[in-house]
């Protein structure tokens, strides 16, 4: 994906900067020409290459040779065969401003000339001399991809911040992220993973703009307006509207977007406002890998200005001039909260909003009579909802307006809860029903509080701390159910907090390399030391290559069987319940605990894949599961 005409015209590189690119590049490229392997024009304003320049500390620019100036080519030449592919899938006439190569000469000498730019790509990345670049770029063009297939597959659908993110750093971002690594990996500077994850990122950033202004039809941007929202591609822009639909007319979308309640700021004006924040986080890091470059720097200024342009001028289109209105104070966080739960609409689509993430929850709910399913779809929709309040905002929202935003949510259930009606169907009809069968308010009030120890918490001491939380986000869900479908028996909540607290801690097992994605550590300290093991070892072996170390594997060991020994805690209090509700749980424990096979599998890699049973395995499972449920002892 390229940045439209507005937004390459607002780059401030350096004109030198850029002539040495160019010839960089063109050093590069005779080799390739001479095997009669096609060279992009290397038109536009060279991003990739200019990140990877720019990424490169200036006082060691002057080593810089044939090595860096060929990788850099290769991202660039994966980028240009990207062009041509989008330009078919969209159906797009011309790209910088002349007819496309699909447009001139038909699909077929496209796709051909897109697949030679991709093969001399990899002929391109081997002149790095560098192992490890070539791996970077391999699997930066294997990821572009899946991300472009995954963006395909989400058409339609409203994805949270996390999702969102998934796919444009993939799609958007893996090239940037490959560029980034190059001259670390070249120059051996030894920090070519910060360098990957930063590129990423960045390269989110520039999608970001990217989509904004796509909702700026008077910014003219040189290419169709809207077109990602008639393609229902759900984008970042859309998540901070609450707005859920792909149908509005024109008009209603862009009142969506740029007009502002009375004394809020408007949608775009909020969007602006993050990505302020973003440039500031992002070009720290950028000037710790390259202390004195201001490359990056004017880069991220030239795009914050053309988005602000773009806003201004649709503002100004919509007669928005009171800008000060548009930049007013910003609604309540009740009133925002409610209209972000308003989006999960009412009890017809909980089942598929919790069952989006909850894939195994959802199968074992099926055992349940239809009435009980009702309520445990709304349990786990309002469990969602709230985790979703703190996780899916990623790094668009400030951390204190998520805070705000789980207090008023928790301020909110407890009217509900109470009796007091609130007009959110989540809150409503799932609180209100827990208030009228007797559910205990610790239950809902320890759920909001373990899920806002992810805003104030990245690390846990000991296993006392993390049961803490495991207690909040799983233990007290078991405990709410089960008072919920009218048990009380102190004994029981017991084993239903065990089977909550084994869950949560596969969880952890499952998804130890994601949580470090996103700045967190879920396994307690004193288990890593036990094992001679650091926080720091996640992020290193999560980027290395081959079978994980014994101290690893052992480690996930303890985890898994600490696990296991909580879900055999719970099977006694499994068989005591009613065959209603005993056969759900029992399949929800053994297909839910079949994910330490899987683990175990895998060689105990948490850090680089996700395991996960499929359909099959869960019918084994679900038919081991009720045999079990009903074993004596």
């Amino acid at each position: 994906m390229t940045l439209p005409a507005i937004v390459t015209a607002s780059f401030r590189a350096p004109r030198g900067v850029l002539a040495l690119i160019h010839e960089g590049l063109g050093a590069a490229a005779r080799p390739l020409r001479a095997r009669g392997i096609p060279v992009p024009d290397l038109e536009g304003k060279l991003l990739r290459p200019l990140v990877a320049y720019a990424l490169v500390p200036p006082a060691l620019r002057e080593r810089l040779d044939e090595r860096f100036w060929s990788g850099a080519l290769a991202v660039q030449m994966v980028h240009e065969a990207s062009l041509l592919h989008d330009d078919i899938l969209d159906g797009a006439g011309e790209r910088r401003g002349r007819p496309t190569l699909a447009a001139r000469s038909g699909v077929a000498a496209a796709l051909v000339r897109g697949d030679h730019l991709l093969t001399g790509a990899y002929r391109a990345a081997a002149a790095s001399g560098s192992p490890e670049f070539l791996a970077c770029f391999i699997e930066a063009v294997e990821r572009t991809v899946a991300g472009e297939a995954a963006q395909a597959r989400c058409a339609g659908r409203r994805l949270n911040g996390r999702e969102y993110l998934d796919v444009v750093e993939a799609k958007s971002g893996e090239l940037v992220g490959a560029a980034a690594a190059l001259g670390g990996a070249v120059l051996g500077l030894g920090d070519v993973a910060d360098r990957v994850r930063l590129g990423r990122e960045l390269g989110a950033v520039y999608q970001q703009v990217d989509d904004l202004l796509d909702y700026c039809p008077a910014a003219d941007t040189g290419k169709p307006p809207l077109q990602d929202y008639r393609q229902r591609k759900w984008t970042w822009v859309l998540g901070l509207s609450g707005v859920t639909r792909f149908d509005l007319a024109d008009a209603d979308l862009m009142q969506a977007l740029f007009a502002p309640a009375p004394g809020a700021r408007s949608v775009a004006q909020r969007a602006l406002e993050l990505l302020r924040r973003r440039r500031d986080e992002l070009l720290g890091r950028a000037l710790e890998l390259s202390p004195g470059d201001t490359v990056v720097a004017d880069v991220f200024d030239g795009w914050l200005e053309v988005a602000t342009r773009g806003v201004s001028a649709q503002e100004e289109a919509l007669g928005l001039r009171d800008l000060e209105l548009a930049r007013g104070t910003p609604p309540s966080p009740e009133a925002q909260v409610a209209a972000l739960a308003q989006s999960v609409g009412g009890p017809r689509a909980w089942p598929t909003y919790f069952g989006r993430h909850a894939k195994t929850f959802r199968f074992a709910s099926r055992f349940f009579p239809r009435e009980k399913a009702s309520l445990v779809a709304g349990v786990y929709a309002f469990c969602r909802f709230t985790d979703d309040l703190v996780d899916a905002p990623g790094d668009t929202v400030p951390a204190e307006v998520v805070e705000a935003w789980l207090e008023a949510w928790a301020h909110m259930a407890r009217s509900a809860f109470e009796g007091h009606a609130t007009g959110v169907p989540l809150l409503d009809v799932v609180m209100g029903d827990a208030g009228r069968r007797g559910v205990s308010w610790r239950y809902p009030d320890a759920l909001m509080a373990g899920v806002g120890m992810d805003l104030t918490r990245s690390r846990y001491p000991d296993w006392a701390a993390l049961e803490e939380y495991t207690f909040g986000v799983a233990g007290a869900v078991g405990g709410w159910m089960t008072q919920l479908l009218g048990i009380h028996d102190e004994a029981l909540l017991a084993r239903a907090h065990a089977l909550g607290h084994g869950m949560q801690l596969t969880n952890i097992a499952r998804d130890v390399g994601e949580d470090w994605e996103r700045g967190r550590v879920y396994l307690p300290l004193e288990l890593l030391r036990e094992h001679g093991l650091a926080p720091a070892d996640i992020g290193a072996l999560s980027q290395a290559r081959g079978p994980l170390p014994c101290s690893w594997r052992t480690m996930t060991e303890a985890l898994l069987e600490r696990a296991e020994a909580r879900y055999e805690e719970a099977w006694p209090g499994i068989r005591a319940l009613p065959g209603w509700y005993r056969r759900p749980v029992a399949v929800a424990a053994q297909a839910y605990s079949g994910i330490h096979a899987e683990i175990r599998r895998s060689g105990y890699d948490n850090l680089r894949r996700r395991a996960s049973t499929g359909a099959s395995a869960k019918l084994v499972l679900a038919a081991s599961g009720l045999l079990r449920a009903h074993a004596r002892g």
